[in-house]
């Protein structure tokens, strides 16, 4: 054990001590989805020592108790949990995601006409026309590595154009939001931190001083309880967007392609039978994805037997209960005709449920249904498939070939 490693609290029972690491457990950069599954055993509560960034927390491993812990916001609080803001000593949220309930609801009111199913598909035709874009320039050259050349590009189009940012800084903010979610040391992580905030501090002052068509503007102008906004919560809220949008999306569209390139007889199945493919899309969310958002206990309790502090920190990764067999039989299994794939835990579920579901799901839609009817089968290539963990479980390179159409 390292010595930087954190202590075991003195209430903490040694048998319950689980080492889990998130960010580089063996076996993680090649397989994301299954490294996970080594550590599930018949302890559904855990105590993992440097879990979080260095620092301790309890680990939930089943699907009852971390749909359980989403339920009861009373007792797993999300207030200041990512920690974004202290990183720059400071103290602001990011609403509605923050914020619980009662005090979320206000919040979650003022974005969810951003994000219903109805305003995502009047989206539809851009979505639909980035993707043709981008494979009407891999089309012909038989390869590709897909991350760089779709899996990223993609989402990071989409959330721009919806926000009301320059696509030009689309390299820029990627480098932040890798330093910020994924950098290696906390000095990293603090210049990711302050370059985002510097740089939506500039696009909130200048929707303030000349509102447009987009998302900054709805929200540097919107009121909520009767009441503008503050400066930090325009801030907040604005930061909440940019992690959620350059990140997650890009994570499921990787880890499902490279299933898929892995499977050509599946791959086949879906192109076949096109009515397969919305619950292929829940499936493979439930079976790769892994999001670990956390929760830090409001009191001291006895949660299922386990005596916990208030102030411990809470993790509840959406790997250990979508890949729990008591709720997904034979879960490691991906299984298109699975019935309750959609009861998948990757959205999160809840009060604070994932507000951009329908805009994600849209866009692994409009992909999949691209990559099937539009392009050839495809194969992995002769580079490697790389995945990572932390917070979101992704891909680092996907190498993709298929064959090239021949000239006439």
């Amino acid at each position: 054990m390292s010595t930087n490693e954190p202590s075991v609290p003195a209430h903490v029972p040694p048998e319950l001590v689980q080492p889990i690491p998130f960010q580089d457990a063996p076996g993680i950069e090649r397989d994301a989805s299954g490294a996970m599954d080594v550590f599930r055993d018949d302890r559904p509560i855990v105590y993992a020592p440097a879990s979080r960034r260095g620092m301790g927390s309890w680990v939930l491993k089943s699907y009852e108790l971390i749909h359980e812990a989403f339920h009861t916001p009373e007792l797993f609080s999300s207030d200041r949990y990512s920690g974004f803001s202290a990183l720059l000593g400071e103290d602001w949220p990011m609403p509605p995601m923050e914020y619980d309930p009662p005090h979320h609801q206000p919040f979650r009111v003022l974005l969810q006409p951003l994000f219903t199913p109805k305003r995502m598909a009047t989206l539809e035709d851009g979505v639909s026309e980035t993707v043709r874009e981008l494979l009407a320039r891999l089309r012909p050259q038989g390869r590709c590595e897909f991350q760089s050349t779709f899996g990223v590009p993609l989402p990071t189009t989409v959330f721009l154009r919806l926000v009301g940012l320059p696509l030009e800084d689309a390299p820029t903010l990627l480098v932040w939001e890798r330093q910020l979610m994924h950098g290696e040391t906390l000095d990293e992580r603090i210049a990711g931190a302050r370059s985002i905030k510097e740089y939506l501090l500039g696009h909130i002052g200048e929707r303030e001083r000349n509102p447009q068509d987009d998302m900054i503007s709805y929200i540097v102008n919107a009121e909520v309880e009767g009441r503008r906004l503050t400066p930090d919560e325009k801030l907040g809220i604005c930061f909440l967007l940019y992690g959620a949008g350059l990140d997650t999306v890009a994570a499921a569209l990787g880890l499902s392609f490279g299933f898929l390139a892995r499977n050509p007889e599946r791959q086949q199945d879906l192109r076949n039978d096109p009515d397969q493919r919305p619950r292929a899309i829940e499936e493979m969310l439930r079976a790769t994805m892994n999001i670990v958002p956390g929760r830090r206990l409001t009191q001291d309790t006895v949660f299922h037997g386990v005596e916990m502090k208030k102030g411990d920190f809470v993790a509840l990764p959406t790997m250990f209960a979508n890949r729990d067999s008591a709720e997904f039989p034979d879960a490691t299994k991906i299984d298109f005709a699975r019935e309750n794939a959609a009861q998948h835990l990757s959205f999160g579920t809840g009060a604070h449920n994932c507000l951009g579901k329908h805009l994600a799901r849209r866009e692994l839609r409009i992909a999949l249904d691209a990559w099937l009817d539009e392009m050839p089968p495809f194969r992995l290539g002769p580079g490697e498939l790389v995945t990572y963990g932390g917070t979101v479980f992704g891909v680092t390179s996907l190498d993709l070939e298929w064959s090239a159409p021949t000239a006439a």
